[in-house]
């Protein structure tokens, strides 16, 4: 029986922190792998990729949203319920050149990102459930991707002063 494989990319931690207190927290939740993530990272090795050439964007970009399913199908048209700008709320860029630390562990490569935080500004936000990675900071263009999708398994709204924060990775292998 084959295993099946867990994607790209794991959510090694994901808090949520109210008053400097934790108030949620989740630890290694795997991801799920989208179709034109997968195309964009085939793209990017066998055909040349480079940041001119939009198979590797300058950016990746962070965000929450609220869909109901995950499914490998999803695109960027299917990010719902991500919460508006107005409430302080904003994509997180991580630099495709500067954001990431190559980690080795015995045979395991992993690319691991810094301290991601997402922050209630100006008013409540949410409920969000997914945390997903794409291409663009918002809106639409033709060269949008959604890469992965981690369903966090729990809805989170998130109060003026609230903060989420994460660490996520990256690998081929034991994600």
């Amino acid at each position: 029986m084959l295993k099946k494989w867990p994607g790209i990319l794991i959510l090694d931690e994901i808090k949520q922190i109210r008053n400097n207190q934790v108030i949620f927290e989740k630890n290694n939740i795997h991801n799920v792998l989208h179709v034109q993530g997968e195309e964009q990272i085939l793209n990017a090795l066998f055909v040349g990729g480079s940041i001119s050439n939009n198979y590797i964007p300058s950016f990746y970009y962070l965000g929450l949203d609220n869909r109901s399913t995950v499914s490998e199908t999803d695109t960027y048209a299917s990010i719902s319920g991500e919460p508006a700008t107005s409430t302080g709320y904003a994509r997180q860029g991580i630099s495709s050149t500067s954001g990431f630390s190559i980690v080795t562990s015995g045979s395991t490569v992993k690319a691991k990102s810094n301290l991601i935080a997402f922050s209630a500004t100006t008013t409540s936000w949410g409920p969000v459930k997914n945390l997903f990675l794409t291409n663009v900071v918002s809106g639409s263009t033709v060269s949008a991707r959604l890469y992965s999708t981690i369903e966090i398994g729990s809805s989170i709204t998130v109060s003026v002063g609230d903060q989420i924060s994460l660490i996520f990775s990256m690998s081929l292998k034991n994600c």
